[in-house]
């Protein structure tokens, strides 16, 4: 799969077109570990690096998503 481009793939689930996009608009989304801890009884949430940039891919067809971090962020 070509994660560079905008191409279009072939669904695994029902063999419809894939195609890429983002969530929550972003185009770019970032998974990385994370790390809970508590200040003064308040839950935070820390990323641990490396962070991975996230490609999303949607089937037009029965709305499955693939997801992929194929590179670290800022590389």
């Amino acid at each position: 799969m070509d994660t560079e481009t905008n191409t279009t793939t072939v669904c695994p689930k029902c063999s419809g077109q894939m195609e890429r996009g983002g969530l929550r608009g972003d185009s770019s989304l970032v998974w990385g570990r994370i790390k809970e801890t508590s200040i003064f009884g308040v839950k935070a949430v820390q990323m641990i690096p490396p962070a991975y940039v996230i490609d999303a891919y949607r089937c037009g067809n029965c709305g499955y998503l693939e997801m992929y971090a194929p590179r670290e962020q800022g590389k």
